[in-house]
């Protein structure tokens, strides 16, 4: 009888380090995972923040024109819109492929919304067209918000 209340108290032992154990790993990978996010969050808004110091002063005036920039700050600045852009397709492929957080998406959707309400940002998405393609679904978005506003 001693050896069956033995045997039961260290498969009960047994059974305590084991959920301990699958709970700390799971509280490591939940951990590791909101600091993944985090350090992808602070990626994106450093390169929102690189982009928008280097586009020129009065970008968001509406009477903004890109006919009025000298070759050289035009230049510039499409290679910043371009690349605005392209991070703004990235968040959306982000999201759809359900890598960031709803919240996350939303904040940034703003974002983009306010930006392509600004004669700037259109006049820049038009010219892009040219010689940028996107993916499709990005450019629906794009074509689509700038319709709405």
């Amino acid at each position: 009888m001693s050896f069956i209340l033995d045997f039961w108290c260290w498969l009960t032992v047994e059974k305590v380090a084991v959920c301990m154990t699958a709970f700390g790993l799971l509280y490591t990978i939940h951990s590791f995972n909101k600091q993944q996010k985090l350090i992808v969050f602070m990626d994106y808004t450093k390169r929102y923040q690189d982009i928008c110091l280097n586009l020129p002063e009065n970008i968001n005036e509406t009477e903004f024109s890109f006919d009025d920039l000298d070759k050289n700050t035009k230049e510039k600045t499409l290679r910043y819109m371009r690349a605005y852009f392209d991070l703004c397709s990235e968040e959306y492929h982000l999201y759809l492929q359900k890598h960031i957080h709803k919240n996350t998406w939303k904040e940034w959707e703003s974002g983009i919304q306010f930006a392509l309400s600004k004669t700037a940002f259109r006049s820049a998405w038009e010219i892009l067209q040219l010689d940028t393609i996107y993916y499709s679904d990005f450019s629906k978005f794009v074509d689509k918000t700038i319709n709405n506003t």
